[in-house]
């Protein structure tokens, strides 16, 4: 199956805690890894390196450093540790003539899946909301992808304090299969320019009947793939 039709191909993106974020740098810099990086208002990478930490700052050597100089606003920065990709969005200074970076700037890793995960088409019936027991409120949400271990969300207006790791309960109901409830551990939040919340949901405590609803949505989706690809 394509990507087009999994949406995911496998992969998902995990932010990391400031300690792992930190080991991924100083491996980078350990293992002399190139940085690539992109500005928004200039499409062309410039290819960097770490040079050496200070003051909770990463400071960058490259030949391009007049050209890194006149970045502005926020720079996308790529790296490889062996396979894996890492991802950080910042915002470039210069210190003393010399470019560098936060050293608490988000780095996300890329990660690949145990499970495919299948889009929902959008022709599709759904309903889903996400909410907190104790509080009793419950916020309206749409399942954008889901696979036997895990889904996404997007809650339009999201007024419960959720963060990453955080166990929620969960309700949806997709197509023609019976509606599921059930708890999961949020694994990735992202909060959209238009307000929108992303959450990431790895299914935690699942009975019987919950995994045969959710075996049944994805053998769905996997059949509605099938025959789309044939067409």
């Amino acid at each position: 199956m394509s990507a087009a039709n999994t949406g995911n191909a496998g992969e998902f993106l995990v932010e990391l805690e400031e300690k792992d974020a930190f080991l991924a740098l100083h491996n980078c810099f350990t293992l002399n890894s190139d940085l690539i990086l992109k500005n928004e208002a200039d499409p062309n990478p410039v290819s960097a390196k770490i040079q050496f930490f200070a003051d909770k700052k990463i400071f960058l050597e490259t030949p391009q450093l007049d050209k890194l100089a006149l970045f502005q606003g926020q720079t996308s920065i790529k790296f490889f540790i062996g396979t894996e990709v890492y991802f950080i969005k910042t915002s470039l200074e210069v210190v003393d003539d010399q470019i560098c970076f936060d050293q608490s700037s988000k780095i996300v890793q890329l990660r690949r899946r145990k499970e495919p995960r299948y889009n929902i088409p959008e022709k599709w019936n759904q309903t889903a909301a996400v909410w907190s027991i104790e509080l009793k409120i419950k916020n309206l949400a749409r399942v954008t992808d889901i696979s036997y271990g895990g889904c996404r969300f997007e809650v339009p207006k999201l007024s419960l304090s959720i963060n990453k790791g955080d166990q929620i309960r969960i309700q949806y109901q997709i197509f023609k299969r019976a509606d599921v409830v059930c708890d999961a551990i949020v694994r990735f939040i992202m909060r959209k320019p238009n307000g929108t919340t992303v959450l990431g949901l790895e299914f935690t405590q699942l009975q019987k009947s919950h995994k045969s609803r959710i075996n049944n949505i994805v053998e769905d989706l996997v059949n509605h793939y099938a025959v789309k690809s044939l067409l």
